[in-house]
């Protein structure tokens, strides 16, 4: 319904006969449109109607008398003034009907174009209002702690127009002042220098004997693993480094990259890449290693090559950074370890997504992990580029697919929230400041994984549809 007094349009914007629209995530770039324009989504008889319906009615027998005139009259000028004023009005179904006029008033271009940018800002606010509950099929998490901020002038990064944001905190428990990749991925609390176990196992040096496996935290990859997706993990930096190492490995001590005080009981994480479960299964694996012995990469690669090939899979390795823009192979799994280099030049880090991705879209699902390190200089740009083409290539199945990045920026390091932004299935369970620790539990619910998993028969017939 719209109606004109002099300068003025009466507009009514209901969420209940709005047309269901994509978000679109250019929302200052396409503002359309002027202030004296109707902006209307959709027709709102009903909405009309139900504010006529809250009115108890009585047969009142007044004839043609000043009584039934008056009456006539006020009703009318009731009217007129809801359209006039702002109302919003509750419909059987909880419904909100928006009634906001909509001034027509001629500025300077240099005012004007912020006011028609803002209105587009709004226009997308009641587009997102209807939540997106569906399963995440597809899950890619982009991780840029402690990176490089936006240079002034430079165009705003993609997840910046997705509709859901909200705080990351770290726990400042047992000294620690940064994010911990255990309690991100894990969901739990744990302490500072180790990978992957509870609280109840405390950062050692030594290795005193086999830590019980019941303290081993099961992490995001391993719940999706558990129902059938494939999994990957990618970084710029070291593979084995924290972030990605509490993906997939168990370690009391961080720092036993590549080696430990006993092979046996406490196996260093990069040999945990090699023989855990966890790390057999994932479907794409990309990062450096900076092994103290020479060849170090090399072998890991021939070693993970015999390893596939007795298990029969198909596989690819992946000997440059633009190898993996190949997306004709057809294999089960693909590895790419890089010398650092590599992976510092500009657009690596967007060809290591690509080539990820190409690796996992799949009919069953997928959860990918794109760590930016930060040790590694890499621009917003790059990162943006890398989002923005994951979200090109998940263009069709946007609907099913979870795209959530996590930043914070260098200059805030030991102190700082990151913030944490994204679209698709469940993603507006994003909502406030959070513990580090929801972000597992965010993933799992929202993909179906670890604890809120489907049933095994349900998986299996919403993986065959």
């Amino acid at each position: 319904m719209a109606c004109t007094h002099d300068h003025k349009e009466c507009v009514i914007v209901s969420c209940k006969e709005m047309a269901r629209e994509e978000f679109s995530f250019a929302t200052n770039d396409t503002a359309t449109g002027t202030y004296s324009r109707h902006w209307q989504s959709g027709s709102d008889v009903n909405g009309r109607e139900n504010v006529g319906n809250n009115f108890s009615r009585r047969k009142v027998s007044c004839g043609c008398n000043a009584l039934c005139i008056g009456t006539v009259v006020l009703v009318i000028f009731g009217v007129v003034l809801l359209c006039i004023g702002f109302i919003v009005a509750y419909e059987n179904e909880g419904q909100v009907i928006a009634i906001v006029d909509l001034v027509s008033v001629e500025l300077p271009p240099e005012q004007a174009v912020w006011f028609e940018k803002n209105l587009a800002e709004l226009r997308n606010a009641f587009r997102v209002m209807e939540e997106n509950k569906r399963r995440a099929k597809n899950v890619v998490l982009f991780v840029a702690l402690d990176s490089a901020e936006i240079p002034a002038g430079e165009a705003r990064p993609i997840w910046e127009s997705f509709p859901h944001l909200a705080l990351l905190r770290p726990t400042r428990e047992h000294t620690r002042t940064s994010f911990n990749p255990t309690s991100m991925f894990c969901g739990i609390e744990v302490y500072e220098h180790s990978v992957g176990f509870d609280s109840t196992v405390k950062p050692s040096d030594d290795c005193v004997g086999p830590v019980n496996i019941t303290h081993r935290a099961a992490s995001i990859v391993q719940w999706a693993q558990a129902v059938g997706r494939r999994t990957g993990v990618l970084t710029n930096g070291e593979i084995v480094h924290p972030f990605p190492a509490a993906l997939y490995a168990h370690t009391p001590n961080a720092s036993w990259h590549y080696t430990s005080p006993d092979d046996q009981r406490c196996p260093d994480v990069r040999s945990q890449l090699l023989q855990s479960e966890t790390a057999a299964r994932l479907n794409v694996i990309a990062g450096t290693m900076n092994c103290p012995e020479e060849f170090c990469r090399e072998s890991f690669g021939v070693e993970w090559k015999r390893a596939k090939t007795e298990d029969g899979f198909r596989y690819k390795l992946w000997k440059d950074v633009s190898d993996m823009l190949d997306s004709d192979d057809d294999y089960e799994h693909a590895l790419g370890i890089y010398d650092q280099q590599s992976l510092a030049a500009p657009g690596a880090f967007f060809d290591l997504t690509v080539g990820a991705l190409n690796g996992l879209i799949s009919p069953e699902g997928f959860l990918l992990v794109a760590i930016a390190d930060p040790n590694i200089p890499i621009g917003m740009s790059e990162i943006d580029a890398a989002v923005r083409i994951t979200l090109h290539k998940l263009s069709r199945v946007l609907d099913d697919s979870l795209i959530v990045v996590i930043r914070s920026e260098a200059r805030e390091r030991g102190s700082s929230f990151a913030t944490v932004h994204a679209t698709g299935p469940m993603s507006h369970l994003l909502h406030r400041v959070h513990n580090q620790t929801f972000l597992a539990h965010f993933i799992s619910y929202a993909a179906r994984i670890g604890r809120f998993r489907d049933a095994d028969l349900t998986n299996l017939i919403l993986q065959i549809l």
